[in-house]
């Protein structure tokens, strides 16, 4: 195959695809997101993203910590608790998460709006 005179060879930056291949995961962006607002506890990352399983947050905690964006504090009980806080390097992702987020906004259709679930139809009723 020819190609024209005009046409340039073109790349994957690599930095984006290293990035991607940890943010693209489905959650990831939103416990960051979430995180940016300060240290939380399991349960409360868990309330705050609607969707999401314990297993599912569990398992992205998990990574984002091994990739070195999340720290992970145990807290003694009464109950024992765990809380979960960007590092320097996740909030460094802080600005960029933002401005994603405003591009979205801008750009993207609105979400459809969520059904309630079972348990809240039951509360609410």
């Amino acid at each position: 195959m020819t190609r024209s005179r005009g046409e340039q060879v073109r790349h994957c930056d690599e930095r984006l695809t290293r990035a991607f291949t940890l943010l693209g995961k489905r959650w990831s962006g939103v416990i960051l997101g979430v995180l940016l607002q300060g240290p939380a506890r399991f349960a409360v990352l868990a309330r705050a993203i609607p969707g999401i399983s314990e297993r599912m947050l569990s398992d992205r905690l998990d990574e984002l910590s091994r990739a070195g964006l999340i720290d992970r504090t145990v807290v003694d009980g009464p109950p024992i608790g765990v809380i979960y806080q960007l590092t320097e390097s996740g909030r460094a992702m802080g600005p960029g998460l933002l401005k994603l987020g405003e591009w979205a906004e801008r750009y993207l259709p609105p979400a459809a709006p969520r059904k309630a679930s079972r348990s809240r139809r039951a509360t609410t009723a």
